[in-house]
């Protein structure tokens, strides 16, 4: 029997950013105010230049403006961004609808590292590459 295809909404992204917000602590909450969560179809060519990414490799997520620690030291009027690309994560996981949101949840706690400054390195160690 084939599955249906899982098509991503603003509501999941939502549903499961309120998750992830809901389960940190209140200092971290206070320091992801000036996230702008966004679902957008996939990345540009720019985007995927800007980060070397091969044409064949997958994205599904970015982090975009300053970090944490960027704002702390100067201010920054603008929110920085955490972009969800739907068409790779369909394309990827959308025959299974929890695998979809574990890669959804992964990938917003990625760019979340981000933000806080974590480096790419620093994320495969705590298993969110």
């Amino acid at each position: 029997m084939r599955r249906r295809r899982i098509r991503i909404t603003s509501k999941l992204i939502e549903r499961i950013w309120t998750e992830i917000y809901a389960a940190l602590p209140g200092d971290l909450q206070r320091a992801v105010d000036n996230i702008v969560i966004l679902l957008e179809e996939e990345p540009t060519p720019e985007q995927r230049q800007a980060l070397g990414l091969p044409p064949e490799e997958s994205l599904y997520g970015m982090f975009e403006g300053p970090t944490l620690a960027e704002r702390d030291q100067a201010f920054m009027p603008w929110p920085s961004r955490i972009l969800i690309f739907r068409r790779p994560l369909e394309a990827d996981f959308g025959n299974d609808p929890f695998r979809l949101r574990a890669e959804i949840r992964r990938t917003l706690l990625h760019e979340l590292g981000h933000y806080f400054g974590l480096s790419e390195e620093a994320l495969i160690e705590l298993g969110l590459e």
